[in-house]
């Protein structure tokens, strides 16, 4: 009978989907230990494993991802480390054994959720130990393979297969990163040469899960794949991650992860799966996929063009302007957003700000460690451009990374730096970011800030205490018109407004009649009126059309649009923009301004506000 290398090396195999937060969804507590489920609630965890089986899948994997030493610490159950991970293989081999095709049972292995020197406190030594424990323990069942998985950099990664390989030589190593954005770790390690280190190390099968949606998975993978000669695996997400309703909801379809499967096995990856907030319907819909499938020749395949913006050489004298603030609530608004960079050279950002400046902006809007990812603080932009622009700044300021002291803190060094505004955020999840172990602080929530900077306006810190002259600030909201709740967006839209709020912006809107909806609702909902910057994110592509429809939370693109930039074909850059220079014009009689978000295409941002700029 083949062995799963076997398999993986001559074809594909479709792995199955979340665990986690299928238990969740069923129930389980997610601030308890969820692989107790093994022992406590087996019929749970064997249930989500049979219907993985049911949908197709050829490889389940054990509800073992949490389950070494450190982590079940945290829940006093250390001392059952060897029960839960023997029952969580037994669980899945008595569902692999239930079908009447060869289904591949691999023990998961997770990251140890503590940062390994120099950036931690604990020794790869040490992590070799704590995952040799889990492995010994898992492989005493015999599992087809172990997967190690969602893991964090080289150190961690290594450590791990290092522990399998001693542990249970005979067990075949499939090792996949959980990476950023730009196909680093969140070390800043590329991810290549991390995966060809871990082939080194004993690994057999490496690739990609969690963190990332499919297009995202597959654009770090495409240009890489032709390196490889073991097996490859792609296990997205479901997307990024919202909240609805206090929970976390994960919003790509199972007929989305389907064209991704297809894509994946093009591109000659072997094992493909999916990560959090799938489902068996994800599962069951790559299946369909994928039969008769083989996995395409590798190459590489170039996804992602990124210009490289001219560099300016020494910039001209500080000049400070106020066009946002004497046009505010008068005039339709004009302002782009630039976000920081992932070092400390901002020439980019500077060339950025210029041409936004001469196409008409009236301001520019500097985000704050967007999606929990590090970049300069924007405070420090911020001065930088305008020593160099005439152009306002607009600071979006996040409650996740700052206390009550620091928030202050840093609202006072703004007002002296002559900062115009803040966008009062909440902040996402550090778990969603480049530092998942990070803690989040949020001593107060955007409502809550919004307070602050009144206060502030007022010449008083939190508490009522003065502080001399007051800040002057404009102060500016998010609401989202298209959220799935819009009465609790409604809700929290009015506490903002009355907290103080001068200005919102909303998500990315490309459809004017929900546009209209939403000045209907206001009205409706008797909400004191404020200039409403409509969100407005020019297009790149059919790609990108569908990556921001099925994977953002909040985001919505009709299916005409995606038709359009589906028919544009190469031309596809440049329908976005005369999309979104249409959604403007439609806009300017409904709301009182426009946020545009070019993502760091300047030029697409500018070619929309030019004729904006020159109606006015």
């Amino acid at each position: 009978m083949a062995t799963i290398l076997e398999d993986l090396r001559s074809g594909i195999l479709l792995a199955d989907g979340a665990m986690g937060t299928m238990l969740i969804a069923g129930g389980a507590a997610p601030h308890l230990c969820l692989e107790a489920r093994n022992l406590e609630q087996p019929q749970a965890v064997r249930t989500i494993h049979d219907r993985y089986v049911e949908a197709g899948a050829d490889l389940i994997e054990t509800n073992t991802f949490g389950a070494n030493a450190l982590k079940l610490a945290d829940f006093s159950l250390e001392h059952r480390l060897a029960e839960i991970n023997a029952a969580g293989v037994r669980l899945a081999r008595h569902a692999a054994r239930s079908a009447s095709r060869r289904v591949y049972v691999g023990a998961s292995v997770g990251p140890l959720g503590k940062a390994l020197h120099p950036y931690g406190t604990m020794t790869e030594e040490r992590a070799v130990e704590v995952y040799r424990e889990q492995c010994a323990a898992l492989a005493a069942e015999r599992p087809d393979a172990f997967v190690l998985e969602t893991l964090t950099g080289l150190a961690e990664a290594r450590a791990a297969v290092r522990a399998a390989l001693e542990a249970a030589p005979n067990i075949p190593r499939i090792c996949t990163l959980a990476v950023l954005e730009g196909g680093q770790t969140q070390y800043g390690e590329d991810v290549g040469e991390v995966l060809r280190a871990l082939i080194d190390a004993g690994a057999e099968a490496v690739g990609l899960n969690c963190a990332l949606g499919p297009a995202q998975t597959y654009e770090i993978l495409a240009p890489i794949a032709g390196d490889f000669s073991v097996p490859l695996v792609a296990s997205p997400n479901a997307g990024f991650p919202g909240r609805l309703h206090g929970r976390t909801v994960y919003f790509s379809s199972p007929e989305y992860f389907a064209e991704y499967a297809g894509a994946f096995a093009e591109l000659g990856i072997n094992l493909i799966g999916g990560c959090c907030g799938t489902t068996p319907a994800h599962t069951a819909a790559m299946r369909q996929a994928l039969r008769g499938a083989s996995p395409g020749d590798r190459r590489a395949v170039h996804v992602v063009s990124v210009h490289d913006y001219e560099r300016p050489a020494a910039p001209p004298p500080l000049r400070r302007g106020n066009a946002f603030e004497e046009r505010l609530g008068r005039e339709f608004v004009i302002t782009a957003e630039i976000e920081p960079p992932r070092g400390i050279d901002y020439r980019a950002q500077l060339a950025g700000a210029r041409m936004l400046e001469e196409a008409g902006a009236d301001a520019v809007n500097l985000t704050d460690n967007q999606r929990a990812q590090l970049r300069m603080s924007p405070i420090a932009l911020a001065s930088l451009l305008m020593q160099h622009t005439s152009l306002a700044t607009i600071l979006h300021f996040s409650c996740r990374d700052r206390n009550l002291l620091a928030l202050q803190s840093e609202l006072l060094g703004a007002a002296a730096l002559g900062i115009t505004a803040i966008l009062a955020l909440t902040g996402d999840p550090a778990t969603f970011g480049d530092y998942p172990v990070a803690t989040g602080v949020y001593d107060v929530t955007s409502v809550g800030l919004v307070g602050i900077l009144r206060a502030l306006n007022d010449g008083k810190r939190h508490g009522g205490i003065e502080i001399g002259p007051p800040a002057s600030f404009k102060i500016g909201v998010a609401v989202n018109p298209l959220a799935r709740d819009i009465d609790a967006e409604l809700a929290r839209f009015r506490r903002k407004v009355a907290g103080g709020a001068h200005f919102a912006l909303t998500q990315p809107i490309y459809e004017i009649a929900a546009l209209r909806r939403f000045v209907s609702e206001l009205e409706r909902a008797e909400i004191a009126p404020i200039p409403i910057l409509a969100g407005v994110l020019p297009l790149r592509s059919s790609r990108s059309a569908d990556f921001l429809h099925n994977e953002v939370p909040g985001m919505f693109v009709p299916e005409a649009i995606r038709e359009r930039m589906r028919r544009a074909g190469e031309n596809s850059a440049r329908e976005g923009v005369r999309i979104a220079r249409e959604f403007v014009e439609e806009a300017r009689t409904l709301v009182g301004g426009a946020y545009v978000i070019p993502m760091g295409r300047y030029e697409a941002a500018a070619e929309v506000i030019v004729p904006i700029a020159a109606a006015r």
